[in-house]
């Protein structure tokens, strides 16, 4: 016997929420001092077993030169290193790869998630200001931009970890647990059930008042 096919939409969701998958997303914070900290997050997808690339992401930052709403800029792709672009302003050079399992081929030693061209973004409404965030050989990160009509005039090196002073955490943004996506299953099915009552009670009520719906096929 099939299940109703008002189930196999939540069934569906189910299976396909649990199935892994080729993308994964990055949550940053950072602390640029002076009070102005920044969160934002990008989006990991790969083109090979080996090459993974930053598809789509942001970076809010809060306050300081390079306050704003910053989107990952990807109109050009990627490439992998030690290949580069050229930012549209021409100020960097950036290939958004990104190497989450460890496999930093310019700094195989201490393997941050970037390599020293690293990820280009654009502030909203203001095109020619950019930011480059790339890795360090030493594990840290900088975070380099031309803001505010300036040409590379802003420059922050950002420790790994919030030990105090400028630093900056990128970590795996946390996926759903198996018990979440079962409740979330269990909720889906319920609702479907209930609504399926519903549409039969209408069904019921809208028959003339001399029959009645049958509740079974008649033998012939």
């Amino acid at each position: 016997m099939h299940p109703p096919k008002a189930l196999w939409l939540p069934l569906a969701l189910i299976l396909g929420l649990s199935q892994p998958s080729k993308a994964a997303w990055y949550d940053i914070t950072f602390d640029l001092g002076s009070g102005n900290t920044g969160t934002g997050q990008f989006e990991v997808f790969t083109n090979s077993p080996s090459q993974f690339y930053a598809a789509s992401g942001f970076l809010t930052i809060s306050g300081g030169p390079a306050a704003g709403n910053w989107t990952l800029y990807t109109d050009d792709g990627f490439t992998a290193y030690p290949g580069r672009l050229t930012s549209p302003a021409g100020a960097y050079w950036y290939n958004n790869s990104v190497y989450p399992e460890g496999n930093n081929p310019q700094f195989p030693l201490t393997n941050p998630l970037l390599d020293q061209y690293g990820l280009l973004f654009r502030l909203t409404g203001n095109p020619a200001s950019e930011l480059n965030l790339w890795g360090n050989a030493d594990g840290s990160y900088t975070l380099g931009g031309t803001v505010g009509g300036g040409w590379q005039n802003f420059n922050v090196i950002l420790n790994v970890g919030n030990g105090g002073g400028p630093g900056i955490v990128i970590e795996p943004a946390p996926e759903p647990t198996a018990a979440a996506l079962f409740v979330l299953g269990g909720l889906m099915m319920v609702a479907t059930a209930t609504h399926r009552r519903k549409q039969m009670g209408r069904t019921r009520s809208s028959l003339p008042p001399n029959l009645s719906a049958p509740s079974s096929p008649q033998a012939r």
